[in-house]
């Protein structure tokens, strides 16, 4: 009788057990750094959040921001330096301290840019907007962590949609069309929050395509530049000039 219980057990295969120890490990990885990109995404927009609330709190700085076009030029220059380094070197996002380094100076040095665009509105508007794109952001990310259909698969398609974009402003910019400008608004505002919604599901990694765990970096950067400019476009539609 005791063999017969005894033989009711569930039995493991030593593969099979080796099989979910892996997983559980894989899964605490993946946890660690999801935790990690929110964590850095977080680090960004309080320097940015930073630099804004100097911009409106001391007028010296506020006049600094808005009239130093050497500043202006300086940051621009970082900005798409810290851009671009990954495509001469590969693993400069993955190198520690370099890294950490490289994000620090994209973040003030395009938080100066996003900093001298938002104090031209008003305090009340800003956080008007900075409480929709709270809201937003959220919703959008709920959305794509529990959303059965995956949206990994859109890589080229916004990124195509992407360069149209960066066209179409720079067209704007030399024919200005009241008409073009507020549809460019509301593609730019689509545009990235589907971009949301793609890194988000890159960064959790439970769909077809995921970012390596030592892309931490490039995944943080994307994430940041999605909620800055779902941010920047909000405030084109609902912003206060001063």
């Amino acid at each position: 009788m005791e063999y017969e219980d005894d033989a009711q057990e569930p039995f493991l295969h030593p593969k099979d057990e080796e099989m979910n120890l892996d997983h559980e490990i894989q899964s605490k990885i993946r946890e660690g750094f999801i935790y990690k990109v929110f964590g850095i995404v977080l680090y960004q927009i309080l320097i940015l959040f930073l630099l804004v609330f100097l911009g409106y709190t001391f007028k010296t700085f506020h006049d600094f921001l808005l009239t130093s076009k050497a500043m202006l030029i300086i940051t621009f220059i970082i900005f798409f330096t810290c851009l671009l380094a990954p495509i001469f070197h590969p693993n400069l996002y993955r190198t520690v301290p370099t890294n950490y380094i490289i994000l620090t100076l994209f973040s003030l040095s395009f938080g100066w840019w996003i900093a001298a665009f938002t104090i031209q509105y008003t305090k009340t508007s800003v956080l008007f907007v900075l409480c929709l794109t709270i809201v937003t952001v959220a919703s959008l990310t709920c959305f794509a962590m529990y959303t059965k259909k995956d949206y990994t698969g859109l890589g080229c398609f916004l990124f195509t949609a992407l360069i149209v974009l960066i066209f179409a402003t720079i067209l704007e910019i030399f024919f200005p069309i009241p008409l073009l400008k507020l549809l460019l608004i509301y593609f730019s505002l689509m545009i990235f929050s589907i971009y949301l919604i793609y890194d988000v599901q890159l960064v959790i990694g439970d769909r077809k395509k995921r970012f390596d765990e030592d892309d931490y970096i490039l995944a943080a950067l994307n994430i940041y530049l999605d909620i800055v400019n779902i941010f920047i476009e909000l405030l084109k539609i609902f912003g206060s000039r001063e």
